[in-house]
């Protein structure tokens, strides 16, 4: 009986507890599924997800030099429901161990206290928990945060950028945001490379969304960026700005911009741009469209700003526009040696045919005029690229189709861009064939009414550098080194033959160069012979800006103020690096004493760096020196 009775019992409890159960069971489901209009605030999810910030990936030199790094620092921030009360005190504190100003400090931390306070009186918002203080602070100055030991103030680690070659690479090398995301130069282009894959968690939490645990599986790691080798060589940068920098001032020049790079591959080793500060520029005195075309005043006489590049290098080194690869200036002559290599190959002149240069002064048949620095009657074709003729360029020019000329225009690479992975790469100007003229013929025949980049003309002169069946065909340019799954790949665009020749004939041109140097400065003995071609071109003004026109009687050019260039390769059997340097703006001065051709400001830049870099490469001299010579280098 009593056996019964507890049995009985048990289960009235058991069904009790049951129903208990099932009635908590259903109002919990009520809650989550239709709660209480009073209720509606608190109720939401209960998972949150946390992201971990990856390592951003280091950048490397072709040889393992650090260009760019990531290191830890720490910051402090506030937590303002933590935070002392009354502040002030604590404030100036703080203020005081970071050398801030307390004023701005305590407008931080005060603002979010009387947020707080607002929340807390009406309940409605979210309480505010983070208010950054400071940037990244050294040891020494974490350590005074922490001995003060101020309720509410805490220290973060964060990522800190570092560029122990910033003084080589701004120029290309750009710079990271808030977010250590690449903003501009390299660590935009291989932002991909670099910035790695966060890190995801997913996490229970409380209403308070006070954090519980970690849910089980859901945590991955951040993966840190991959490291990224350029094919730049930092000691050959530094050469080649140092002589960048000497041959502006020597030019008492504006600005200048070089290239240098491995032929038989295309990888970049040096890419410099420089501005100089040249007191008394003028700007150009562009007019509103509106403003009536009689009453323009006259274009003021004096020497203009040619680079016009705002004010982005003033803020930061990294924000200048990096020129080699965006601004665009016509090759003059530089650009001979390939119009010379399609008329050879098209049957238009053999070397050794000879062509009327009519003294140095002529008029093509529809009236324009053409002159020669070099005036002879007569020259070889072999000889007019020698000499720079434009007259000889002109004639056999002419003698071709214009599609056969753009096409080949356009084959070398020009019209464009080089796709090296620089942000803001110009195209370059080639023009249609539709507004294809006469005049333009001509003028193409001697390297104007065509825009280049410095990165474009390298490119394209490689063709004269390669050896072997490759000589004639071009590789693209490239920032990071080859490899076996990123190989270079060359293309034909002359045969071997032509240029060999031609290489050997701006052996003779680089050599004038040479000769005009020695007898300037006395520089001679050098190690290895180069071939190159010089370029001089009216600057151009480039077009107005939005909303306003060229002055009466302006457009077009500058007057009497040039972008001056030399390309060249080295040493001449075997080349292992090909250059070129562009000099913009040689000052009044330079151009008075007729000394601002390119093969008088440019080729002595290239020649010194060609020297030293290919010395620095270990490469053997192809110049067997004399006690002469050896006395005039030493000297």
């Amino acid at each position: 009986m009593n056996g019964r009775r507890e049995m009985l019992i048990g289960r009235t409890i058991a069904g009790v507890c049951m129903l208990v159960f099932l009635v908590v069971l259903g109002r919990v489901g009520q809650l989550q599924l239709r709660p209480d209009a009073r209720l509606g605030e608190f109720v939401g999810t209960h998972q949150s997800v946390r992201f971990e910030k990856p390592v951003r990936g280091a950048v490397y030199d072709r040889r393992g030099r650090v260009i760019a790094t990531t290191r830890f620092a720490k910051r402090v921030f506030v937590d303002p429901t933590r935070f002392a009360d009354p502040p002030d005190e604590a404030i100036v504190q703080l203020a005081d161990a970071l050398s801030l100003d307390s004023g701005s400090v305590g407008q931080r931390i005060t603002e979010k206290l009387a947020f707080n306070e607002g929340v807390e009186a009406t309940g409605e918002g979210t309480l505010s928990r983070y208010v950054r203080i400071s940037g990244p602070i050294d040891d020494r100055v974490a350590d005074r945060v922490e001995s003060l030991r101020l309720k509410g103030v805490y220290l973060e680690d964060v990522p800190v950028r570092e560029y122990p070659a910033l003084a080589q690479m701004a120029g290309i090398l750009g710079k990271v945001g808030a977010d250590n995301s690449g903003l501009l130069g390299i660590e935009y282009a291989f932002e991909g490379v670099l910035s790695g894959e966060r890190g995801r968690g997913m996490y229970a939490r409380d209403s308070r969304r006070r954090p519980l645990w970690i849910e089980p599986g859901t945590w991955r790691p951040a993966e840190a960026g991959g490291d990224v080798r350029l094919s730049i060589d930092l000691e050959l940068q530094r050469i080649a700005l140092e002589e960048l920098h000497r041959g502006i001032i020597e030019a008492d020049a504006a600005g200048g911009r070089l290239v240098m790079s491995d032929p038989r591959t295309g990888e970049i080793v040096a890419i410099a741009d420089l501005v100089r500060d040249v007191p008394g520029l003028l700007d150009y005195p562009f007019v509103p469209k509106e403003f009536p075309k009689s009453e323009d005043p006259p274009i003021p006489i004096g020497r203009y700003d040619t680079i016009r590049e705002g004010s982005g290098r003033q803020i930061h080194p990294a924000l200048a526009k990096n020129r080699c690869v965006e601004d665009l200036y016509e090759p003059g002559s530089a650009f001979k040696p390939f119009i010379w290599s399609l008329a050879t190959e098209l049957g238009a002149a053999e070397p050794e045919d000879v062509i009327d240069t009519e003294g140095g002064y002529w008029r093509t048949p529809y009236g324009r005029r053409i002159e020669d620095v070099t005036r002879r009657d007569e020259m070889t074709w072999r000889e007019v690229l020698v000499n720079s003729s434009n007259i000889g360029m002109v004639k056999v020019t002419a003698r071709l189709e214009y599609d056969q000329v753009r096409d080949k225009i356009i084959e070398l690479g020009f019209g464009r861009p080089t796709r090296i992975g620089l942000p803001g790469e110009s195209a370059g100007l080639v023009q249609s064939l539709s507004n294809w003229s006469d005049y333009t013929q001509t003028s193409v025949a001697f390297g104007h009414e065509v825009g280049v980049t410095p990165v474009q003309m390298l490119r394209a002169f490689g063709v004269f550098a390669r050896d072997g069946e490759l000589a004639g065909t071009m590789t693209d340019l490239r920032l990071t080194g080859v490899s076996d799954a990123d190989p270079a790949i060359a293309k034909r665009i002359f045969r071997p033959e032509t240029a060999v020749l031609v290489r050997g004939a701006l052996v003779e041109v680089a050599a004038k160069a040479e000769d005009a140097l020695e007898r300037t400065t006395g520089e001679s003995g050098w190690r290895y012979r180069m071939f190159g071609k010089s370029g001089t071109a009216d600057a151009p003004i480039g077009p107005p800006p939005e909303g306003y026109r060229y002055p009466k009687g302006g457009g077009g050019y500058f007057e009497e103020q040039y972008n001056s260039s030399f390309i060249a390769g080295a040493p001449v059997e075997s080349p292992r690096l090909t250059i070129v340097v562009v000099i913009d703006d040689p000052g009044p001065e330079t151009i008075y004493k007729h000394r601002h051709y390119g093969s008088r400001v440019a080729a002595p830049v290239v020649r010194r760096v060609l020297e030293r870099s290919l010395r620095y490469l270990g490469v053997e001299p192809d110049v067997v020196e004399d006690d002469d010579s050896l006395a005039a280098a030493a000297g």
